[in-house]
Parts: C-alpha cells; structure tokens; sequence
C-alpha cells in the first residue's frame, strides 16, 4: 500500500513537471527513478543462459538497485538473486545466491511502453560457489554471457496515464543523467 502510495505521489509530481514545463522534458531525482524500478520491476526476473560444454545457468533476479553514474548516458546498478547451474541435465549446482553490478545505458522503448537496461556490462560478480566444476564454469564463462543476455532486462513498465507515456511518440524518449537525477526528453522537440 505505501509502495503503491508513492509511485501515485511520483506519478502525480511527473504529471505537474509536463504540464507546467513548456519544454517536453520530466526530471526524475534519482529516488523516484528507483521507486518506478521497485514498482515494474517483475521479481524474481527468471533469465535463462546457454553456457559452454552444454551448461546451463538460470538466474533468478530481483529488483535493482539502479545508481545514476558519472556518465550522462550510464547508470550502474546491483542485482541480486539466486542462480542455479545445470550440466546437461546430469548435475545441478542447486540455487546459489548472486550479486551482480554492473553498468548500461537505458532503453526508453515506446513500441513497448516500458524501459530497459542496454549495452550491459558486469564490472563484478558475487557467487556463491559450492564446487570446483561450478566455479570454473562460473568464474570462466558467465560474467560475459550474462551480460550479452542482460540487454533488454525490462527495468519497469510505463503506464499509459503518466507524463513519461505522455512523451514517447514516433521518434521515443532520449535521457540524459544529471547528479541525483535523470532528465527524460522527447526527441519530437515539442
């Protein structure tokens, strides 16, 4: 009911912004941004992930914690979850919980109402690893992988009632990051 009561107040106060801005832009501080991810985030976010010697990992993600970064473009996050490792459907590594950070850029997609990470890259992996075969198999061939299967993570999904549904058109939403905040703008110019 909170989380509920705060994305409204988020939603509200987006809403003001467009409507009292000329421009087309919605600034969000970096704490409404993560309570939009909180919100959409779909948790656990089951990703399944083709390893070498016919392993398989599924990764079992909750939400992110998303950091704006230094970079105009670049958010960095951390993810944590669980993963379990299949060999050929002869021997399971059992769940083994997981944290992943990373950096990408957003995808603010309009044919999809919703947003997603982009050009994922880990920076650093946390496994808790039970076994020689698992860790080599972790450590060697699953942070890459990861990442190629991480671009398109949907982040949150965008309500047709809100002022950022209201600025995705033909041409979609382009972002900038600021310190503390994201400011979102439609590439219509207008």
């Amino acid at each position: 009911m909170k989380k509920g009561l705060l994305a409204s107040s988020v939603f509200i106060l987006m809403t003001m912004l467009v409507a009292c801005s000329g421009d087309r832009n919605v600034t969000l501080s970096s704490e409404e941004f993560q309570t939009l991810v909180t919100e959409g985030f779909p948790s656990p976010q089951i990703v399944t992930v083709d390893l070498p010697a016919t392993a398989r990992a599924t990764l079992y993600l909750q939400t992110p914690e998303v950091i704006f970064a230094d970079s105009r473009k670049t958010v960095s996050w951390v993810i944590s979850g669980e993963v379990d490792l299949d060999f050929a459907g002869k021997f399971s590594s059992g769940p083994m919980s997981l944290v992943l950070k990373g950096n990408s850029e957003l995808n603010i997609s309009p044919q999809e109402h919703a947003v997603f990470l982009d050009n994922v890259t880990i920076s650093s992996r946390d496994i808790s690893v039970q076994s020689e075969l698992v860790q080599m198999m972790v450590l060697d061939g699953l942070a890459d992988i990861v990442a190629k299967r991480l671009d398109n993570l949907l982040l949150f999904p965008v309500s047709e009632d809100t002022p950022l549904a209201a600025l995705m058109s033909a041409k979609g939403v382009g972002y900038r990051i600021e310190p503390d905040a994201i400011v979102l703008t439609s590439l219509n110019g207008g």
